[in-house]
């Protein structure tokens, strides 16, 4: 790897070719397809009418991972809030399972996963190399580590991992 022109305000002009082709246009059709595949929840990202801070105008971020093992892509959503701390009914990270034919089940409850607050983001990976996927969700506070059990349930593990920090927010 290299660092040339890192740092300098100067880099190497590189010209980019166009491409041209004989293909015709290729016709896209998009349709939302959310409701009658189950993907369905509240998500609330700040004030209804006003967003006073950058935080509010951000996004929660998306995981599409498979939770399960079953070869199937699962999908996390992490949840947003309003600063107030007054979060509508509703309004709770969101695991969907993929069942398979665009068809997917909300388990959040049951995977552990129903949690309030700003979820920010969130990240896919094996922490504890067991072979099953774990969550780490960034949160407007204390984020959390969520360990995959390999039973359809997660754990929060974020103080044995040793990432609590306390005081912030």
């Amino acid at each position: 790897m290299s660092a040339q022109g890192m740092g300098t305000g100067k880099r190497a002009r590189r010209p980019v070719k166009a491409v041209e082709t004989d293909l015709p246009p290729i016709a896209v059709d998009f349709r939302d397809v959310a409701v009658e595949a189950g993907l369905v929840g509240v998500n609330v990202s700040g004030g209804a009418t006003r967003k006073k801070y950058i935080l509010e105008a951000t996004g929660n971020g998306a995981a599409i991972f498979d939770f399960d093992n079953d070869g199937l892509m699962d999908v996390f959503l992490p949840t947003a809030s309003t600063l107030d701390g007054k979060e509508p009914p509703g309004t709770t990270n969101r695991l969907y399972r993929n069942l398979g034919g665009l068809r997917f089940a909300d388990v959040t409850e049951k995977a552990g996963l129903k949690r309030s607050g700003w979820g920010q983001g969130v990240c896919v990976g094996d922490y504890d190399n067991d072979g099953w996927r774990d969550l780490f969700v960034t949160y407007y506070g204390q984020s959390t580590l969520f360990r995959n059990q390999g039973d359809g349930t997660f754990r929060d593990v974020t103080a044995e991992a040793g990432l609590l920090s306390p005081g912030v927010r």
